[in-house]
């Protein structure tokens, strides 16, 4: 980046070898009425009184030469001089011309300096050769330097338009870094977000998990109590079994005795039949219903199978949860660090360009106000507000280069193929658990079905 360009004064030659007369006085304003006096700094060179601001008798006599930029020129060929006195300042001169706007009153520490002034300018104001050429001499030299000093103007506002307009980049950019910080503060929102629902979904899994347990603790206990009907109507078969082979041994006996008895045990016997298919009918409802609740079994068995295997898949998803969870809490540390060294970036970037700001303002001002009659110190000043302008914009630079260095923060892809294998998983889940919730009403109603049957094997029994 440039710097920006520095004024160059070169010195005007002086076009004569001596001075009548300077000194500083103290001037009454003219051209418009005032009581105020300023004190300026004047002197008198061949047939002109010039006067310039206070300070610059320092550097006055520090040259050889007078500066040819005076804040005023009367020229004396034709002023008229006179003494008066004035309450503040009892030594006066009132200069009074055609070519003056007003009168020009100056005041002096003694009525000798008063004296010696007057005559020193009614001989300087005697129209001589070199006071004709001294005047064209100085309107050429004045020519010349207002072209120079319009050329190194232009210079100058042209390297400090392309000053501004880097500055103007910088300034988006760090907009643009603004809008940055503010988009990793939505990602960093949404990632804390997305790891509660993360951790409320695991405990949903966690509670599911619970359930399917107290759910395969309740299909034990209906195996067994299955398993104990069976034997229950296993052993009722075979009570049956005995009661018919009893019956069949009463009935030979009977026929044994039926050429005696044919007639009193005919409706005996068919009381005996009757009742014997009536055994022989539960006998076979009772073979059914153990045939079904056999299979009822066999199918509480597979579900209970199923159930193992889906509370292996929930503790592998759960596993696979804590495992996403600490991945998302390092993840979170990682970004949270991240933010932190952008916030802190971003804020001392602010700070820089406040002051890079500051010195533009300055250099505006500088460039407005000074560039007519521009100085040691307001060179110098400068020079200091452009060194901090460079220094601004290398600092700029460096941080880019490590903000191009720094590492991804998010992986998007890898976290949604995680996200897609989870929701799959909770899916399957889902659909395992309402085909328990099922089996349980299923396995509820056959053991309410074997109950009701037991109790009406027992009551035909009895």
């Amino acid at each position: 980046m440039s710097n920006m360009p520095e004024i160059s004064r070169q010195p005007a030659c002086d076009w004569a070898s001596r001075i009548q007369i300077h000194g500083t006085l103290f001037k009454k304003p003219f051209g418009h009425q005032s009581n105020k006096w300023s004190k300026r700094f004047f002197l008198v060179k061949d047939g002109f009184l010039m006067y310039y601001a206070d300070n610059e008798k320092k550097e006055f006599t520090k040259r050889t030469y007078f500066n040819i930029h005076p804040k005023g020129i009367v020229p004396l060929g034709e002023c008229e001089f006179k003494t008066v006195n004035d309450a503040v300042h009892p030594f006066c001169i009132q200069i009074s011309s055609a070519e003056i706007n007003g009168q020009l009153v100056l005041a002096l520490e003694s009525d000798y300096e008063r004296s010696k002034w007057i005559e020193l300018m009614e001989q300087s104001r005697r129209v001589t050769w070199k006071n004709h050429t001294l005047a064209e001499e100085m309107i050429r030299q004045l020519e010349n330097q207002g072209l120079q000093m319009m050329r190194e103007k232009q210079d100058y506002f042209d390297r400090l338009q392309s000053e501004v307009s880097a500055l103007s980049e910088e300034r988006e950019r760090a907009e643009e870094l603004e809008r940055i910080n503010q988009e990793l503060e939505k990602e960093r929102q949404k990632l804390e977000k997305f790891t509660q629902d993360i951790k409320e979904e695991y405990e949903k899994i966690r509670d599911e998990l619970e359930e399917t347990m107290d759910t395969m603790r309740m299909l034990d206990d209906d195996r067994q109590q299955l398993s104990e009907t069976i034997e229950t109507q296993q052993d009722q078969l075979q009570s049956l079994a005995m009661e018919k082979e009893r019956v069949e041994r009463e009935m030979k006996q009977k026929d044994l005795l039926a050429s005696k008895e044919k007639n009193d045990l005919s409706q005996a016997t068919s009381e005996l039949s009757s009742k014997l298919k009536e055994i022989e009918v539960k006998t076979e409802s009772l073979l059914k219903e153990k045939a079904e609740a056999e299979c009822r079994l066999k199918e509480n068995e597979d579900k209970t199978s199923q159930l193992e295997e889906e509370k292996q898949n929930f503790s592998e998803h759960a596993q696979e949860l804590q495992s996403t969870i600490k991945d998302l809490v390092t993840q979170k540390e990682i970004t949270e660090k991240e933010l932190r060294e952008e916030i802190k970036a971003r804020l001392t970037a602010e700070t820089k360009l406040q002051e890079a700001e500051r010195s533009l303002k300055i250099l505006e001002h500088a460039v407005a106000e000074k560039t007519n009659n521009i100085e040691e110190e307001v060179k110098e000043e400068m020079t200091f507000n452009v060194q901090k302008l460079r220094q601004f914009f290398e600092d700029l630079a460096a941080e880019a280069k490590l903000s191009a260095d720094q590492p991804i923060i998010m992986k998007n892809a890898v976290c949604a193929r995680k996200t897609m294998a989870r929701r799959a998983k909770t899916m399957k889940f889902t659909n395992r658990k309402r085909s328990s919730s099922s089996l349980s009403t299923s396995l509820a109603g056959s053991l309410n079905v074997a109950a009701s049957d037991t109790m009406l094997y027992s009551t035909l029994t009895i």
